[in-house]
């Protein structure tokens, strides 16, 4: 029974209509297997047998695919039976000569046929439907071989005129790669047929004819759930409803479970039945899936290791369920079978497969495929991916290739190169150096994404080997933080730089080893005095020998400036001016969690006073992290740029930096996220945020890191304060300030205690503690020269002191800060001296003050210059509509020029040149629309405040 084919019967008909009238055609006939499409070939021979057509037949044949003219000698015997019949004997043994002999050389070209063969098979066709017409009926034409279908080609091309119908039947996937010989064949059908998958009422007209029918409503469900599960595929749809009819089930929605059960069984039993037919086919099928992927014909059939002529059998008896690309062997999902049916349909077959294979088997095949996936130049991946699953133990030669597979991998994946470390560890003797080489390698690669691993790892490794040169090699990839925070880790260090010995004695790899232990050992030694005396002496002992520095070098340098930030030893400018020559030889996109000069150099860069490039610097470096998914890099990266966004004044987007920096950090890893803690514990304090504040204490921390737990001490401190609770912020400062000194570290530029400790002390009326404080302060950001330590130290000693002598001081507080770039604490300094002078210079007062709170407002921290008296930030304040913001060099100079100061007075104050002034001032009058000095105070916003 044809259901649902009308529109494809109406097309045959006219096809056969076409050849009686003399007018030779071409029918495709396409479809996947089970469609209907061999059902419809059938009918349109039916058709045209009724017509009188003479009707001839042949397939093609996988196992034929490469045998030449294979189908053409088919076609050949049968059009010689018709021309005996009509007495044209010498057409007919012309033809039957024309063909090579069966066992001659092919050609280079499979697909080349000699001229005299095309022409005897058209002469041929051309006698045969002279008298009658004839039909040539060709079912599965993506197996014939290319010579048999030049051959066809040839005759389709002279159809005209010829009472000839040639019918095809294709299937569209199978056929795809043969494109120039398939298209030329299909692009010249005059009728095309395409058997689609029946609709779910032509599903209820099978249901009603092969089954029992249950209730009206019952049954239309039953047939709904038939076509859901096989989506309407004809041959899935009636072997479906054969086993229903066969177990007796009705049509009925109590049917249903049972009928999923059939179905879910079905494409497996008959594949399972396939395979146990032969074992040639479950040979190829189990070759197939074991390969995946990697099924190249070639390889499936060495894999199985059948001849040519064993491997075409099973190929043919798998047909339904495996589809033959030149380049790969698939398991065949109908196109009308698309998401979820079509993979289902896959891992069914694949699970059938399975089922056939024993351990054993599994194994052997394993290791075979490896074999030759390795042999026949394949990539190191699919060679390891089929080693990991070997249930037995490998020997050398498979473990080298796994970890080939893993540096293969690893750059893209690291969590896939361990997989591959970790099976190849299974097999290598517990007490063996191969081990332990493995194991180091293992715990490197695992730094990128499992840090707790990869130090057990790591320190499992290094006691077994026998060098020192090997235990420094792996011990050098350790990251600064977890050599700080692991006991053990930190034993090893001192003990391999110690047996290793100076980089001074040594030359090339073993150098770079030792420095790169000598800024371990460093590290571990930051919060001894002692130790941190010879800093400086060391980078110019570096800088003495005039060596091209390397990465160890680099490493190692960075080390030492971060310990000169926090002593405050040498000069800021100094110290700049070395990390900016390491930062121009530190390619940004080579950041890892091991990356020490990344860990440093943005720090020591704000701290000396000297930011510039850095945020393009460290863009570059997130942008690194995030391709190589280093989510560690990417969080200290976000830290360090929301510090350098406060510094420049942009205090938004810097809380949302800092922000991502904390959705990033991992709270299982301590001793890795120790740099963000200290930039987002900055971040934290500067702006008074509470809730980053309390994100930040929530991280966990290393309680041997003084560094860290010292910014702590500050950030809890700043909560107190917001508390309401002095005291206790006193005593936490007290407390960060023993700590840091304990250790040597002095420096005013990070971790600063003394500032907020003697405004507290004044505070509570310990005027000449509070002063002493603010004088060393003050002392030691001298000694350092930073502008931001230095402003912000002759702020707080401004206020401790009183009197005229906080005037001066103030003064000279914001002469150093208009230069540098922090804007938050220039608008800090700014608004401190308008207060200090509202009754000695009422004018200048209420400009300082309207400058310091357009300052605050651009930065976004109106709340600097509120604590100071009576000043707000006015609504629509400086600007907000402005198109083009003042720069902070336009904004210095324009609020002086609003003050009454000459150029050259500007110049003076802001150690710039005159011709600076002036072209900033320019630039001031163009962006506000105005056009002089006499509009600038109206422009910068210095009138009435409103609440």
């Amino acid at each position: 029974m044809l259901v649902e084919r009308e529109a494809e019967l109406a097309v045959l008909h006219s096809a056969v209509r076409a050849i009686r009238r003399g007018t030779g055609s071409l029918v495709l006939i396409s479809g996947s297997p089970g469609s209907g499409r061999t059902t419809l070939l059938n009918q349109l021979r039916e058709l045209a047998a009724a017509d009188g057509a003479h009707v001839l037949g042949a397939s093609g044949a996988a196992s034929e695919r490469s045998f030449r003219f294979g189908l053409a000698r088919r076609l050949l015997h049968d059009l010689s039976e018709v021309a005996r019949d009509s007495g044209d004997g010498p057409v007919r043994a012309a033809a039957t000569g024309a063909l090579p002999p069966a066992d001659e050389e092919p050609a280079a070209d499979p697909a080349t046929v000699p001229v005299g063969v095309l022409h005897a098979l058209h002469a041929l066709l051309l006698s045969s439907s002279a008298r009658r017409a004839v039909m040539l009926a060709v079912d599965d034409l993506h197996w014939s071989d290319d010579a048999s279908l030049r051959c066809l080609a040839y005759l389709i091309a002279r159809l005209r005129g010829m009472r000839v119908l040639i019918a095809v039947v294709l299937d569209p996937d199978s056929g795809r790669e043969r494109t120039a010989l398939i298209r030329e064949i299909t692009s010249a059908a005059d009728h095309r047929v395409r058997p689609g998958p029946l609709s779910v009422a032509a599903t209820e007209a099978l249901v009603a004819e092969r089954l029992v029918a249950g209730p009206g409503a019952e049954a239309d469900g039953f047939a709904a759930v038939c076509h859901e599960l096989t989506g309407g595929h004809p041959r899935d749809l009636l072997s479906l409803l054969d086993q229903a009819a066969a177990h007796g089930l009705r049509a009925a929605t109590g049917s249903l479970p049972q009928l999923r059960a059939f179905a879910e069984g079905d494409r497996r039993r008959r594949l399972v039945r396939a395979l146990s037919s032969t074992d040639l086919a479950a040979d190829v099928a189990r070759a197939v899936v074991v390969l995946g992927e990697h099924a190249d014909p070639t390889l499936v059939q060495r894999l199985c290791g059948l001849t040519p002529g064993q491997y075409e059998q099973a190929l043919r008896a798998l047909e339904p369920w495996f589809r033959v690309r030149p380049d790969r062997i698939e398991v065949a999902a109908p196109a009308e079978r698309a998401g979820p049916a079509a993979e289902l349909l896959v891992d069914d077959v694949i699970a059938a497969v399975d089922e056939t294979m024993a351990e054993t088997d599994n194994t052997r095949l394993h290791l075979r495929a490896a074999a030759l996936l390795h042999g026949h130049g394949y990539p190191p991946e699919p060679v390891g991916d089929q080693l990991l699953l070997v249930n037995s133990a490998l020997s050398s030669w498979g473990v080298q290739r796994l970890r080939e597979a893993a540096y293969a991998v690893l750059p893209r994946s690291p969590e896939d190169a361990a997989r591959y470390l970790r099976r190849a560890l299974l097999d290598l003797d517990s007490g063996g150096m191969g081990r332990a080489r493995l194991l180091a390698e293992l715990g490197a690669v695992e730094l990128a994404f499992d840090l707790p691993a990869a130090v057990r790892h790591i320190t499992q490794a290094v006691p077994q080997l026998r060098e020192d040169r090997d235990r420094a090699g792996v011990l050098g990839r350790l990251p600064l933080t977890v050599v700080g925070a692991v006991p053990q880790v930190a034993e090893l260090v001192r003990a391999v730089a110690a047996g290793l010995g100076p980089a001074e004695r040594l030359d090339g790899p073993d150098r770079d080893l030792a420095l790169r232990l000598e800024a371990r050992t460093r590290y571990l030694e930051l919060a001894d005095p002692v130790a941190n005396l010879g800093v400086v002496d060391r980078m110019a002992d570096l800088d003495a020998r005039h060596r091209p520095s390397g990465a160890a070098e680099r490493e190692l340098r960075a080390v030492l400036l971060g310990t000169m930030v926090l002593t405050g030893r040498p000069r800021a400018a100094e110290v700049a001016a070395m990390a900016r020559e390491l930062l121009a030889q530190e390619p940004a996109n080579t950041g890892t969690e091991t990356h020490s000069v990344l860990r440093y150099l943005p720090s020591v860069l704000l701290a000396a006073g000297d930011p510039e490039g850095l945020d393009s610097w460290l863009s570059l470096a997130a942008d690194h992290a995030r391709r190589q998914r280093s989510t560690g890099t990417e969080a200290l990266v976000a830290a360090q740029r929301s510090l350098v966004l406060l510094h420049s004044g942009q205090t938004s987007q810097a809380q949302r930096s800092a922000n991502a920096a904390l959705d990033l950090v991992d709270a299982d890893s301590p001793e890795a996220m120790a740099p963000p803690v200290l930039e987002l514990g900055a971040v934290a304090r500067r702006l008074r945020d509470r809730e980053l504040a309390e994100r930040v204490l929530r991280l966990p921390h290393s309680p041997d890191d003084p560094q860290a737990v010292s910014l702590r001490r500050l950030v809890q401190s700043s909560l107190a304060m917001e508390d309401g609770d002095p005291e206790a912020a006193l005593s936490l400062l007290l407390d960060c300030g023993r700590r840091l000194e304990q250790a040597g570290w002095y420096g005013p530029a990070t971790c600063s205690w003394r500032p907020a400790t003697a405004l507290l002390r004044h505070r509570f009326g310990d005027v000449r503690a509070a002063g002493e404080l603010a004088e060393e302060e003050h002392s030691r950001a001298l000694d350092w020269g930073a502008p931001v330590p230095l402003g912000r130290a002759l702020r707080v000693r401004a206020v401790v002191t009183g009197g005229g002598r906080a005037v001066e001081l103030l003064r000279e507080a914001v002469r150093v800060l208009r230069p540098a770039s922090d804007r938050p604490e220039l608008a800090h300094a700014v608004t401190a001296l308008g207060e200090a002078l509202r009754e000695r210079s009422p004018a200048e007062s209420q400009l300082l003050l309207a400058e310091g709170a357009q300052l605050a407002a651009r930065t976004g921290m109106p709340w600097q210059v509120e604590g100071h008296g009576s000043v707000r930030v006015r609504r629509g304040a400086l600007a907000a509509d402005q198109a083009a913001p003042l720069t902070p060099g336009e904004e210095s100079v324009a609020g002086l020029a609003a003050l009454g100061r000459t150029n050259q007075e500007i110049a003076n104050e802001l150690r710039v040149s005159k011709r600076a002034v002036e072209k900033h001032l320019t630039a001031a009058y163009r962006k506000l629309g105005i056009e002089g000095r006499a509009d600038l105070a109206n422009s910068l916003d210095l009138g009435p405040w409103a609440d």
